[in-house]
């Protein structure tokens, strides 16, 4: 089994922002990604209590290399981060099958 070493781009924000971070994410180079609704509390307080049980936040995760991992994440931080309770974070990953989440880059 071959492993392969790619980044895992997590970003939690808004539901309102979720299409557009979608779109951006796949335009960047992204093969395809995943989306949840999750509930939670961060720094933005005035969201509290009102996101609970209420999926006005999701979850949205790219598998992608370094280099369109560090583009998903400039740009998120650039559009999203003054304007919209969000968050994004990097992490090392190991994947099977590693070369289907490369095939798009440019």
């Amino acid at each position: 089994m071959q492993l392969y070493p790619l980044k895992l781009v997590t970003v939690v924000g808004e539901t309102v922002i979720t299409k557009a971070i979608i779109a951006e994410g796949l335009r960047l180079g992204a093969s395809g990604f995943t989306l949840t609704d999750v509930d939670g509390r961060g720094s933005r307080d005035a969201r509290t209590g009102i996101m609970i049980g209420s999926a006005k936040t999701r979850k949205i995760e790219f598998v992608v290399s370094e280099a369109v991992a560090v583009a998903i994440l400039e740009h998120i931080s650039h559009t999203y981060f003054e304007h919209y309770a969000c968050i994004a974070w990097l992490s090392d990953v190991s994947v099977v099958r590693g070369e289907h989440y490369v095939a798009r880059e440019r």
